[in-house]
Order: C-alpha cells, then structure tokens, then sequence
C-alpha cells in the first residue's frame, strides 16, 4: 500500500513461530488448517506466512501465550473447531458467537501451548461495520468501500487441468485450496485464482504481474521449466533474451525503472516479471 505522499507503509509478511519441536508443530499447523509449508517452510495463511522455526532459546510450552495470539479468519468457523476436535485440541475457550459483535470465536491451544484464536466475521458484523463508517462521516464512508478491501487476480482458463499442470510444470506453483471450478494460489505476499471459463483472454495486456528480486535469475529458470518469453520490438521498447527496461516505477518500488519480460501461460493470460532498477540515473 502506498500513501499519496509516496511513502510505502510497511507490512507484516511473516510471522515466526518458535518451537523446540517444529517439526511436530508444523504438522499440526498442517493438519489443523488444510495447508502445507513450502519450500522454504512458511504455512501460506491468507497474506501472512506463519514460519514454524526451531529454537533453543525458548521453553517447550510457551510459558506467556497470551502475549501472541494467532488470529485465523475461516469462512466457517463451526466446520474448522468439528475437524479441530477431530484431532482432539484442547480449547481454551469454546466456539461461540458473540452477538454484540456479529461473529464466531474459539480460541484453541496448539501443541506448544500457544493461543490459537478462530474467528468467522458473518454478514451481521459488516452491516454494523458500514454502519459505523457511516455514522463517522463522508470521508471514511467512502474508504470502506474499496479501499479497505483485500485484492487477487482472477484467471480465465478454458481448460482447468492443462491449467493446473502448466503452473505446477512451468511455473512450480500448487493450489492451497480447489473448489469446483475453480483454483487458488497463494505467493509471498498475495494471492491469486484460476477459473473455468468459456471466454478467451484477449493476451494483449499484462493480466497479472510478478515483482521479483533477480529477473535474469527467474527468466532462466522458468525457460529451463519451458516457459516461452515473448519478443517485444516496438518504439522505446525492445527485449533483448526476453527482456527489457521500461522508464518510470512508483515510488514504493524504489526504482527509477523496472526491467521486465512477459510470457503466455498455458490458457493465454498474459504475466508480466517486473525487477525495479535502483539507483539514479546518470543520465538524468
């Protein structure tokens, strides 16, 4: 998120959780929630990644677990604390829905003695939202609208299986979760989603854009997975081994200019790989 005075606002990417027994407490991270760590271990839950890290510098139950408290937000809250019990997790506190607020919580203690807080916001509790946005004045009336949104991009494929196989063969990528229809992926810091579709991406424009920190580095790879680049030779734009540099970034960027590449996935869509250039220019 970027200010209009172009300073970047700092985000929370990660959160690590320590343990004497990570591997243990992992998978039960894994088991409580439907998820499974990645390559480099973190638990993808919605925009946070929980890193289960072992560490011998803390007790084998957390000794103050108040202090921290996990707050998980499910669709269904009452689905979540049946397969909780499944496992046979001690509560803390048992699911309830609290009327004055409008939604589900059950606080859960995961193996380590840490909280783990199960939240449900229903329809209830983002009436009462709006209407206290309301109730504050214009101005924050209208932040409620979108800007207080979360945002993921939305694929078209008319062939959900080719689709599923080209981002698990070329781009390394697995769904965290299906549904009829439908595919979800979450990456570092957002998240995106494939459907079934009948309609065909026109490929003209860049559908989604990845930001990475070494473009030459991911090019290579991804052409190794057989991922094809596209050739870009028109006025002030011109690739050269499937890349090129384009003038002007945002200021959050931290860039003078971005060096970029673009291919076509296996449906159409087109993804564009950005890499900020730092520094300043000389020329300028």
């Amino acid at each position: 998120m970027t200010r209009t005075t172009g300073r970047s606002v700092p985000e929370i990417g990660s959160v690590l959780l320590a343990s004497t027994e990570p591997d243990q407490l992992r998978a039960w991270y894994e088991e409580a929630f439907g998820v499974a760590a990645d390559t480099d271990g973190f638990l993808h839950l919605g925009g946070v990644g929980l890193l289960v890290d072992g560490r011998d510098d803390v007790a084998g139950k957390a000794v103050e677990p108040s202090r921290v408290i996990l707050n998980v937000h499910v669709d269904d809250a009452r689905a979540v604390a049946r397969h909780l019990d499944g496992m046979d997790v001690t509560w803390l506190a048992p699911l309830e829905y609290r009327d004055q607020v409008g939604a589900w919580f059950g606080t859960a203690i995961d193996p380590d003695g840490n909280h783990v807080q199960i939240i449900e916001l229903t329809d209830a509790y983002w009436a009462a939202r709006r209407e206290r946005a309301e109730r504050a004045g214009g101005q924050e009336r209208a932040a409620w609208s979108l800007a207080d949104a979360s945002v993921s991009c939305r694929l078209p494929a008319q062939d959900l299986d080719r689709a599923r196989r080209f981002y698990a063969e070329k781009l390394g990528l697995e769904p965290v979760e299906t549904r009829p229809g439908g595919l979800r992926y979450e990456t570092r810091s957002g998240g995106f989603s494939v459907f079934q579709s009948a309609g065909r991406p026109s490929g003209e424009h860049t559908q989604m854009a990845w930001r990475v920190d070494d473009i030459d580095a991911v090019v290579a790879e991804l052409r190794q997975r057989g991922v094809v680049f596209d050739d870009v030779d028109v006025p002030g734009l011109r690739t050269v081994d499937g890349i090129t540099e384009v003038t002007g970034n945002y200021p959050s960027a931290g860039g003078r200019g971005e060096r970029a590449a673009w291919f076509r996935d296996s449906e159409g869509n087109l993804h564009g790989v950005g890499q900020p250039i730092r520094g300043v220019d000389q020329g300028a």
